[in-house]
């Protein structure tokens, strides 16, 4: 099982200096590394008029942090390829993996605010689900295809390489056999350079309903999850695994190749967490709240009207706190994942413990508590489990 945590660059004011929220962020990254952590994952956001999302190339940003880190893992979730070149993204992305010595793990995401793709690519606006789909599959096949094979094509309907028809430049002509047609001398492959460092590179696609799920599952990439309780992420861990069966082949264990993000605060207390982080993590949670309470929901799970209704503006503490939030001391929370894991097998939980408006100190002690104590006892629990499950 691995831990990750999830950090994003934030600032309600909108007046601090940006150098401080960078070596914040360098200060989690370090903890992360000395500690038990296994990768630090950084999202892509644009254009923040709230000040919550202040992170626009989380790609620049993992080269300054393997610079001055050892071993931790660096992941994007998610790289918004839908606003990217995707030639230019599977090109940066394998620099990236070279420059930082294979720690690179990708997570590729659809884009959700119509503010960031009116201004970025509006062909990939998200209030037009099918069209944003489209491009986004496109752009994932064509980066999936540039990182993985020596030479490559694509033709689909919003992308097409190499682009047809060409056959030099105005100072060089492609003659080599492997990349030309050679009856028309058109160039009809592709390669990108520097090739990835890892073989292969770790990729993963943010997702939410059975739908993407399914999507990830065609795609052949790993899932990451926001927040759904146990019984819903078994659900998809179980559809994950199956559609996964169907389009690949490979016949994984439930819970492989997927992770969960939590919200987590550690504390002496559950009262504690609550007063030092309850706000900032639920003003968080609302402003996030465009779809309802239908993310934390159990399958085949109802809500009276006037209860969902109420929870459509305002979730509550409450309401969210045994479905997927982890607030408490060191032993509530290694015992919430055991639980967690005995029920689904995932094989990954990426802890978010910052939030806008939460003082960095607090994060930054709450980070060092997971790092030190929360997961080397889950690590524990784990191996203990085996040991009881082998002598059976």
């Amino acid at each position: 099982m691995r831990f990750g945590l999830f950090h994003n660059l934030h600032d309600l004011t909108r007046q601090r200096d940006y150098a401080d929220l960078l070596d914040e962020l360098r200060e989690l990254a370090a903890i992360c590394d000395e500690t038990d952590f296994d990768v630090l994952w950084m999202p892509e956001h644009h254009f923040s008029v709230w000040g919550r999302e202040l992170l626009p190339n989380p790609l620049m940003t993992a080269v300054d942090l393997a610079a001055r880190t050892k071993r931790i893992r660096i992941g994007l979730a998610a790289a918004i390829v839908t606003f990217w070149h995707p030639l230019r993204a599977a090109e940066d992305i394998a620099l990236l993996d070279q420059l930082t010595g294979g720690r690179v793990e990708i997570g590729f995401g659809r884009g959700n605010y119509g503010l960031e793709a009116s201004n970025l690519n509006p062909d990939a606006d998200p209030n037009d689900q099918a069209r944003n789909k489209l491009v986004f599959d496109e752009a994932v096949s064509v980066i999936k295809a540039a990182l993985t094979q020596e030479r490559f094509s694509f033709k689909g309907k919003v992308y097409e390489f190499p682009a047809p028809g060409f056959r030099a430049d105005r100072a060089h002509t492609v003659k080599d056999p492997e990349y030309v047609d050679p009856r028309t001398g058109e160039l009809i492959k592709l390669s990108i350079y520097p090739r990835a460092r890892q073989d292969p590179l770790p990729m993963w696609e943010m997702v939410n309903s059975l739908d993407s799920i399914e999507n990830a599952a065609r795609q052949d990439l790993g899932i990451i999850m926001w927040r759904p309780p146990v019984a819903a992420l078994r659900e998809r861990l179980c559809t994950y695994r199956d559609r996964l069966r169907e389009a690949t082949g490979k016949d994984l264990p439930l819970g492989s190749r997927a992770a969960v993000m939590r919200d987590t605060f550690v504390a002496d207390s559950e009262d504690e967490a609550v007063r030092i982080a309850g706000r900032p993590m639920m003003e968080s949670l609302n402003f996030s709240n465009w779809r309802g309470p239908s993310v934390y929901l159990d399958p085949n799970e109802t809500l009276p009207a006037e209860q969902e209704a109420a929870l459509k503006k305002q979730l509550t503490y409450e309401f969210v706190r045994d479905r997927s939030v982890y607030f408490g001391p060191p032993e509530k929370i290694v015992q919430q994942v055991l639980h967690l894991h005995r029920e689904t097998g995932i094989s990954s939980v990426i802890f978010k413990t910052s939030w806008a408006g939460l003082p960095h100190a607090a994060a930054r002690e709450s980070v060092r508590r997971l790092g030190t104590e929360v997961i080397p006892a889950i690590r524990a629990g784990l191996r203990a489990n085996q040991r009881a499950v082998a002598a059976e």
